[in-house]
């Protein structure tokens, strides 16, 4: 239940990064990185190195206030990368 709880949260921080909410986009983005973390036990050894580098782009997407960024990378390719690091 915890990651498809993630994965709503995804698609809500990328609605409000494409609605242009920046405010509103850092706060969900700040909750969501949050839940990731909560579920790295759930997901295999090589996940922290990967959201690691998740993690860079997004910083680098804020410094640059990037929201087509943010929600193209919350919505796409960390929903996909925990889906395929999910312990088996």
């Amino acid at each position: 239940m915890e990651i498809e709880e993630i994965f709503l949260m995804c698609e809500e921080v990328a609605c409000c990064a494409i609605d242009g909410c920046t405010s509103k986009t850092y706060n969900k983005l700040s909750i969501l990185m949050d839940k990731v973390v909560s579920v790295i036990p759930l997901l295999d050894d090589s996940f922290p190195f990967v959201f690691k580098q998740v993690l860079s782009s997004l910083v680098s997407f804020q410094a640059n206030n990037d929201l087509n960024g943010i929600a193209d990378c919350v919505n796409f390719e960390l929903p996909s990368l925990i889906e395929e690091h999910k312990r088996k």
